[in-house]
């Protein structure tokens, strides 16, 4: 296979190799690009659920358990009811996990606080009592008490006979919910908004939204707001502007409270992530092609050189064969100077495999070859020209120089003897010498004149090294 052959197909494997690499590396930077907007969404929602959990579900679950654990009958319906006794529990409670607590009962038509206070519950007076009263709900959250705004959390208590025995619950302060807001925004750089089932804004980290005695913000006195149709949950992931800035709204329902919630993500901050991303995992994906093309160029022109020096190569010997031995010729054309060629044919060969076999002449070929490769100098080469020849190309050298080294060349072979089915037999060789200017002349042309006296030493009685003359 000729080396332009070579070249090409590993150029189309090179260039299929390459398409492959820049295909999986795109395709990998698009998977990165994805995982990396799902890890910034993960990483957005998980600590709102977080926030929901502790701010919002554990004072709920703290109500459940309080009004599982209270008897409105046996504490109230008795002759031996004290308030005192009520009220120092329910402050024993608010001390130990920080809630505000309360009971509303029906018997005595009280409400109960942990601050050792109590209200009558009075139908026109207090409304809360008897428009959730009025509701077929188990639990509400609501706002309550003036002056002071607190998120009530009131779960209804029934008795054996299903009979409405009143509210308890727990309470905190709004002021609480907006600190907390306040270190989630400065952390993770977005806003909130918990809506009840009424639309309204229960809490937020928008100050401009927060609740106060005289005013409850609803969701759609918001502009930037699309209402649509939230109960079918077609707000889940939107794009809004706000203030001539880009958010991402996304919503999510809180299932126990019956509220959904609303969180602004700046898009600015979150582009800023994706495009960080997005430059990692091209740089990546290009670093990863050039390394695996530089990979690829290395292996293929280790494997291509390899074939060529296969193909230099002769099999038997283990010398450079023709197409070495022109190559080589070239490069000394390039550089210059003057070159001896010595034309080598062993003595009588045909006559060796006619008589010991082919595998014998084998032998004597690898004999001979490591004879000449030790006579020679460093820079200097001995290859098979074919058959029973061999060729030495010896550069910048006199004549003088190199016929002594193909005499002594021809003087080590004479004096070898290879054992050739229980016979030793010796082996000797005629040399050829030619002188020329390597780059004024063809290497064909320098081996005619060497072949011509090579033929002189065979007819003047082999095992000799003879000189090409110019006549004259």
């Amino acid at each position: 296979m000729s080396s332009s052959v070579i070249t090409r197909r590993l150029a189309i494997v090179l260039i299929l190799s390459l398409g492959g690499a820049f295909f999986y590396a795109t395709y990998n930077a698009i998977d990165n690009i994805v995982a990396e907007q799902s890890r910034l969404q993960q990483e957005a929602v998980s600590p709102v659920y977080e926030l929901v959990r502790d701010e919002l579900l554990r004072p709920l679950y703290i109500a459940e358990t309080f009004a599982s654990t209270i008897d409105f009958t046996a504490t109230m319906d008795s002759p031996e009811f004290d308030e005192a006794v009520l009220l120092r529990r329910l402050q024993d409670m608010e001390q130990d996990l920080g809630l505000r607590f309360f009971v509303a009962s029906e018997l005595t038509r009280k409400q109960y606080f942990s601050d050792g206070t109590t209200l009558d519950l009075v139908e026109g007076e207090v409304a809360w009592y008897f428009e959730a009263q009025a509701q077929d709900k188990d639990f509400m959250a609501d706002l309550g008490q003036v002056g002071d705004v607190h998120l009530f959390f009131d779960v209804k208590v029934y008795g054996s006979e299903r009979e409405f025995l009143g509210y308890v619950g727990v309470g905190m302060h709004l002021q609480e919910f907006i600190d907390t807001f306040d270190q989630y925004k400065a952390r993770y750089g977005y806003d909130f908004l918990f809506v009840n089932d009424q639309n309204e804004i229960i809490l937020t980290s928008l100050p401009e939204l927060v609740v106060t005695d005289a005013h409850i913000p609803r969701l759609e006195s918001l502009e930037w707001f699309d209402h649509g149709d939230s109960s079918q949950g077609s707000q889940d992931s939107e794009i809004v502007e706000v203030d001539d800035e880009d958010f991402l709204i996304s919503e999510y329902g809180i299932q126990e409270l019956g509220w959904r919630l609303l969180l602004l993500i700046p898009l600015e901050a979150r582009q800023a992530q994706t495009t960080r991303s997005f430059v990692i995992s091209a740089v990546t994906a290009v670093v990863s092609v050039l390394l695996l093309a530089l990979t690829i160029f290395y292996l293929m022109l280790l494997y291509k050189r390899n074939l060529e020096k296969k193909a230099e190569v002769d099999v038997l010997t283990g010398l450079p064969n023709r197409i070495f031995i022109q190559r080589y010729y070239d490069q000394l054309q390039r550089d210059g100077g003057t070159l001896c060629a010595v034309i080598i044919d062993l003595d009588r060969f045909k006559t060796i495999n006619d008589t010991y076999g082919h595998d014998a002449g084998d032998r004597v070929l690898q004999a001979a070859a490591t004879v000449f490769k030790e006579v020679l100098r460093e820079q200097d080469i001995v290859g098979r020209w074919g058959g029973e020849e061999f060729v030495m190309l010896l550069p910048d050298t006199s004549v003088d120089t190199g016929m002594a080294i193909a005499e002594r060349a021809r003087k080590r072979l004479e004096s070898l003897t290879i054992e050739l089915r229980e016979s030793d037999v010796s082996i000797t060789a005629s040399f050829g010498v030619a002188l020329g200017p390597a780059s004024d002349e063809l290497l064909a042309d320098l081996m005619d004149r060497a072949d011509k006296v090579l033929y002189e030493a065979k007819e003047n009685g082999r095992n000799q090294v003879m000189l090409y003359r110019e006549a004259g």
